[in-house]
């Protein structure tokens, strides 16, 4: 396998699910030829990656990087048309608006969790600075749809819910010094702990702890592809 495929493989598989599909799928591949889709910043797209969307630049390297500058995790959710703040438009399909705290506690739960994810056991330096060997992470969580109340209201009510929201992962790799991009990777889950469509009582406790296992299994599976390409 050569260098540049390696890499190719390596940013399909970004981001992707642990475990194995029942039947085979086809390898990654980095569009070619005058119909691949390109992006304005250079990014050329990655076809049969496992998540939604993987984009790279063809020539890519991150061998020379042995260092990681995080970006403060951006946070941004829909906000009802009807600029509501706690009304579920359309019937009840959910889009409760954030607090100014809880989404400083989203950002700050995913940060948390993506510097525990690099820097345990034979981990990653972590600078502030700029450098030759320093690449930059941005990610952003974005286009959140809260599906149930962000705030109790009065009485001690019990509400159930088949789904907490959407939310989607936006990834970037980019050198520090000049901001060129490398690679730009997005992934979008429901955080809710339920895999066979049953209702979850709904809680700030239950909420919490299950935003905070998909927070904690993103943070791992770019843990997990940074150290695949350290090994490549």
């Amino acid at each position: 396998m050569n260098k540049l495929m390696g890499r190719i493989l390596f940013a399909g598989t970004f981001l992707a699910v642990t475990g194995c599909a029942s039947a085979p799928t086809p390898p990654p591949t980095m569009q070619t030829g005058p119909d691949a889709e390109v992006t304005l910043d250079g990014l050329v797209r990655v076809d049969n990656a496992v998540v939604p969307v993987v984009y790279v630049k063809p020539d890519m390297n991150l061998a020379p990087y042995t260092r990681f500058m995080l970006d403060p995790v951006e946070v941004a959710y829909q906000k009802d048309p009807g600029n509501t703040r706690q009304s579920a438009p359309g019937g009840g399909q959910g889009n409760f608006a954030l607090t100014p705290r809880q989404m400083e506690e989203f950002r700050n739960s995913f940060q948390e969790a993506v510097i525990e994810a690099l820097t345990r056991g034979n981990g990653y330096e972590l600078t502030t600075e700029t450098g030759p060997d320093v690449l930059r992470i941005t990610t952003s969580l974005v286009d959140l749809v809260v599906s149930v109340p962000t705030q109790q209201t009065g009485g001690r009510q019990t509400t159930y819910t088949r789904s907490y929201g959407l939310v989607s992962l936006i990834v970037e790799l980019r050198d520090s010094q000049s901001g060129e991009i490398l690679l730009r990777a997005g992934d979008r889950r429901d955080p809710t702990r339920n895999t066979d469509n049953r209702l979850a009582e709904v809680s700030p406790a239950f909420v919490r702890a299950d935003t905070q296992r998909l927070f904690r299994h993103w943070a791992d599976l770019l843990r997990e592809r940074l150290d695949a390409i350290r090994e490549m």
